[in-house]
């Protein structure tokens, strides 16, 4: 499917694609393929087609442009490995060992999370920060009143660098941006906007990075310039007596009000904790 585009990438010379319309493309190929989602929205290296995976380009989808109605994607190139566009759950949490983690909160506050079979990304994060436990993960200074996480989604226009090799930028205009959860907290006595993408599985997987740093770039703008923006890659498994919280908490370049490459979105400060009876 995407060989005439990634062939057009590297006759380029460049190392990012233009963005073109992929319905577009596909009649430009000849293909009927439907789902638009489903080729270009990746959300792990397993969503990625084999002749990207082979070639070793990336595909982000990008919004539909004034004056479209088709959906926009463009390739890139990787630099250093597929690290620059994911995070390999194995190899950020594999070296790990998972700590017990015991709720400092009080089981009136829990009990509600005990009484669903399945708990959803969104209440898995909530019961994160009501047990307590993903604020000492990230060092969240103690305070009687209770953090509750906002989140949402629309539809968002911005700007990114998709990697640190090349100046050259990709337009995300008016797409369709969820976010799983924000939260302000203090540490070391400087407001912080915590931004988290979570994702639930029964084993390792694997994370776009664009999946967290859309939401950033989504918000950015409507956030006050003295508050430290801090990413969070949050990945729960839930095991016959537990739940496991694996949290990368991560970084990314900021410097005249813009950040930086989508590559250099790294973690920073790996926690693992065990939760039973949940």
């Amino acid at each position: 499917m995407f060989e005439q585009a990634i062939e057009k990438l590297e006759n380029s010379g460049r190392f990012v694609g233009k963005a073109e319309s992929f319905q577009k493309y596909l009649s430009s190929i000849n293909n009927n393929s439907r789902g638009t989602a489903e080729h270009i929205s990746i959300n792990s290296f397993k969503d990625l087609k084999a002749e990207l995976r082979n070639s070793n380009c990336m595909v982000f989808r990008l919004g539909s442009p004034p004056g479209s109605r088709n959906t926009h994607f463009a390739l890139a190139k990787t630099n250093s490995g597929w690290s620059d566009y994911f995070f390999m759950d194995e190899d950020l949490f594999g070296q790990v060992e998972p700590e017990v983690f015991l709720p400092n909160s009080s089981i009136r506050s829990l009990f509600a999370f005990q009484l669903l079979p399945t708990l959803t990304e969104n209440s898995l994060v909530n019961l994160a920060m009501a047990s307590g436990l993903l604020p000492q993960a990230l060092g969240i200074s103690s305070t009687e009143n209770q953090i509750i996480p906002a989140t949402g989604q629309s539809v968002f226009s911005f700007d990114f660098q998709p990697s640190s090799k090349s100046n050259e930028t990709l337009s995300h205009q008016q797409g369709q941006v969820e976010i799983d959860a924000i939260f302000v907290g203090q540490r070391d006595g400087k407001e912080c906007l915590f931004v988290i993408e979570a994702k639930s599985s029964k084993k390792f997987d694997s994370l776009a990075k664009h999946k967290l740093l859309y939401p950033i770039l989504s918000i950015k703008s409507n956030i006050p310039s003295y508050m430290e923006i801090v990413p969070v890659y949050l990945r729960t498994i839930r095991n016959d007596d537990h739940i496991e919280f694996n949290i990368a908490e991560c970084s990314i370049p900021y410097q005249d009000s813009s950040f930086g490459s989508l590559d250099q979105l790294q973690p920073v400060n790996i926690s693992r904790y065990s939760l039973y009876g949940y």
